[in-house]
């Protein structure tokens, strides 16, 4: 079932009450609390809200659910909720085969125990569309629409610096030019520019941040804190809002995740014209007992994973008014993200890195030694009116969590306008639509656009639009997807192992049905797919390991599915060859820096002082269809980002009309080659067209022989920074370690680079 199914759970009735004579003694009234737990195979798709004492439940929900699954059974499941757990009370059973001519199932349907005795009946109305019958858009249906005449400005790493050799060779259309921009020196000038606004949200922002280094110093020395604080003094009015992590507070204002939410909090605290708000990712409303765990443990497990600055800019045409703009992606303006596309180990460390050193993947290592963690991200800047859309987000989330520290200023109060012009050649205008994960726990919804495009989860209404953005555009890919992600892992109900994981989300299984789609087409395609060695923190470490686990069985479920299609079309290539994961890595020559730094005094860092090695860390979350096409923001390929009802994240997806998919060569195409030329350290012809033969052989001998000078001899360098994913794909699709590196080099004992499972950590948490 490739398509989307659309699920109305209207009403039941005459429900078996499931209440024992215990409870009765406390309330006579009380009978069943049901609702509807809904199963596509393995995977779960939908659940409903709690009935209470209803044995003739009215729901009215409606779903739109994206599919591409397996599966002989659609099940609806009505279960009674009790304090502690839930009780089945029967099921509504659908074969599959009844949904694919297109017909729509209506009416009452006998809920039945498994041994088939009738327990009431349940009302439904259930269609399925096929992949086949969709448009083919960009337009994604959703509650934020497609805004045109749009400008977008794409980032690569927090700052490139200006006449960097990689970019003057590309291979980019006659007559156009295109180097860089460098992300925080145009947020710093767009914040000094703003004269009615600032609006900041991160997973974390601190007041200490230096955004100039190095030779750029000079600009100007004031951190981040400071240059906000000046500009509330010229009547700026700053608003903030960063995640409030659970393990800080008032008297111990050091959290584990290293947030600095309640230094920025305090910092700004007594400041004229500076709100700042800690918000907790928790349930917006508590009834329950089961609700208040589930509170508990949603405000400590799960983030406000959203990053975006929004103010007032000059106008672009004369006489016009002041307008927004936006930044959007996955840099947080905190400590460690500073970096370039030169990923410096130890240069920069008693430079541009004094005082903003970071390694959290080897903790022991001091910032007069090094390594630093070189940080790889991706961001991007948005004008014209998706900006508004942008602020939105900002004002609903602002309106449900904000309100305890002060009302906020809207933008329809402020000399801006939202429409005004921008001063674009069309030819060069982009279209941009506006994706979130959020649940109305976090943000006040416009009740209109909630009945039209969301779905709601235990009577919450859900925006998981940044994951139904990512299914259109690669059902809608033609030659190729190019995917940087933090993460990778998701449709576990695919998964050749471990298939109840909850981790249903179905990117990863789109990708490889994408991919075999092509194969039996008899068409090329190629999926590159980016990832960091291994997620944040020590490789051997329990969490660590648990997502390198549910990792493998994500890449192992699509390799699975590729080399199965090469062997029933009897195709000789080799299944890289259309699905290619992908590290970044680096390492360095000896020089006279590291005679700078002091001697490494333990044994960790006297080992990466030896190799002179350590992997790239890949932040970014950002996938580029056919370089015509490109969605930019926070959200990980996982469950935590996609459900909607983990973390928030937001996201926006850009294209520009004029460059149609026949002929991609625009802005996503310049920008794709200058990562591209960054992550190889040079650029052929064979990169303009990725999904080639050609293209992604010369990436698979580059990427390979990276690999082997990463783990050479003593003395060996990276001549470039991408390596293959240290995972052996065989011919029939089969993956296992190289020999000799079942563990990532130079990391501690145990860490496995196809991880383990761990019985001690909630999986929600990983996945």
């Amino acid at each position: 079932m490739h398509g989307h199914l659309k699920i109305e759970i209207l009403e039941g009735k005459n429900l078996p009450d499931m209440e024992g004579w215990v409870s009765k003694l406390v309330d006579k009234s009380d009978v069943t609390d049901p609702f509807v737990d809904v199963r596509l195979g393995k995977a779960k798709l939908v659940k409903t809200s709690v009935i209470l004492n209803d044995l003739n439940p009215k729901w009215n929900e409606s779903y739109r659910i994206d599919v591409c699954h397996f599966a002989d059974h659609l099940i609806f499941e009505i279960r009674d909720k009790d304090h502690a757990y839930s009780e089945f009370i029967g099921s509504v059973d659908i074969e599959t085969t009844s949904l694919l001519n297109g017909d729509q199932l209506d009416g009452w349907f006998d809920i039945k125990k498994k041994s088939g005795k009738k327990k009431g009946q349940l009302k439904l109305k259930v269609s399925f569309i096929t992949r086949q019958q969709l448009e083919k858009t960009y337009d994604v249906p959703c509650y934020y629409p497609m805004h045109s005449n749009c400008r977008v400005t794409l980032y690569q790493d927090a700052h490139v610096p200006p006449n960097m050799p990689v970019f003057e060779n590309m291979h980019i259309p006659p007559g156009e030019s295109y180097y860089p921009q460098s992300c925080w020196k145009d947020l710093y000038y767009s914040l000094m520019n703003a004269k009615e606004m600032i609006c900041i949200t991160g997973w974390a922002v601190w007041d200490k941040l230096q955004l100039f280094r190095g030779a750029e110093l000079g600009i100007d020395r004031r951190t981040l804190g400071e240059i906000l604080l000046d500009k509330a003094r010229e009547g700026v009015k700053v608003y903030i809002m960063v995640w409030s992590e659970k393990t800080s507070n008032e008297f111990k204002k050091q959290g584990v995740m290293g947030t600095h939410d309640m230094d920025t909090y305090f910092y700004f605290k007594q400041a004229e014209n500076v709100t700042c708000v800690i918000a907790p990712r928790e349930l917006g409303d508590v009834k329950e007992l089961t609700d208040a765990l589930q509170n508990q443990f949603s405000s400590g497990a799960y983030t406000h994973h959203q990053k975006s600055v929004i103010c007032d800019a000059d106008p672009c045409v004369p006489g016009s008014q002041r307008r927004l703009i936006a930044f959007v992606g996955g840099l947080d303006l905190t400590g460690g993200r500073y970096d370039t596309p030169n990923h410096e180990l130890y240069k920069t460390l008693l430079d541009e890195h004094n005082g903003d050193f970071r390694n959290s993947n080897a903790k022991v290592v001091s910032a007069n030694q090094g390594p630093r963690e070189p940080w790889h991200d991706i961001h991007s800047k948005v004008e014209g009116t998706i900006a508004y859309d942008v602020f939105e987000n900002f004002w609903e989330r602002w309106q449900q969590q904000g309100l305890d520290e002060g009302e906020m200023i809207h933008v329809r109060d402020t000399s801006v306008d939202i429409c005004s012009p921008l001063d674009m050649d069309p030819q060069k205008s982009w279209n941009v639509q506006f994706f979130r994960s959020i649940t109305s726990d976090s943000a006040k919804f416009d009740e209109e656009r909630v009945e039209q495009h969301m779905n709601s989860k235990k009577g919450r209404q859900v925006d998981s639009s940044i994951a139904q953005a990512y299914i259109q555009i690669i059902r809608n890919a033609e030659n190729f997807i190019f995917v940087e992600n933090q993460y990778f892992l998701g449709s576990a109900y695919s998964w050749l192992q471990n298939d109840d994981t909850n981790c249903h989300h179905t990117i990863p299984v789109e990708i490889a049905q994408k991919v075999v789609d092509k194969i039996l087409a008899g068409q090329r395609f190629t999926a590159y797919i980016m990832i960091p060695m291994f997620p944040e923190g020590d490789p051997a470490s329990m969490p660590i390991q648990e997502i390198l686990f549910w990792q493998t069985r994500t890449i192992e479920m699509m390799y699975k599915r590729v080399g199965d299609a090469l062997q029933a079309t009897g195709n000789t290539t080799h299944p890289t060859d259309w699905l290619l994961f992908l590290c970044p890595g680096k390492r360095e020559a000896a020089g006279g820096h590291l005679d700078r730094l002091e001697p490494p005094s333990e044994p960790m860092a006297e080992r990466f002082r030896e190799t002179l090695r350590f992997p790239i860390y890949v932040h970014s979350k950002m996938i580029i269809v056919d370089d015509a096409y490109i969605l930019v923001g926070s959200a990980n390929i996982n469950q935590r980002s996609m459900a909607g009802t983990r973390d928030t994240e937001m996201a926006v997806g850009c294209w520009q009309p004029a460059y149609p998919d026949n002929h991609p060569y625009g802005d996503v195409h310049m920008f794709r080659m200058s990562l591209w030329a960054a992550h190889f350290q040079t650029t052929i012809q064979e990169f303009v067209h990725p999904g080639s033969n050609e293209c992604v052989h010369k990436v698979k001998e580059m990427a390979w022989h990276n690999w082997q000078q990463y783990i050479g001899p003593d003395g060996s360098t990276t001549p470039g920074k991408i390596l293959f994913y240290p995972l052996d794909v065989q011919q029939d699709g089969s993956i296992k370690t190289w020999p000799d590196y079942p563990e990532f080099p130079d990391f501690p004992p145990g860490s496995k680079i196809m991880g383990q499972v761990s019985s001690m950590i909630p999986q929600k948490v990983t996945t």
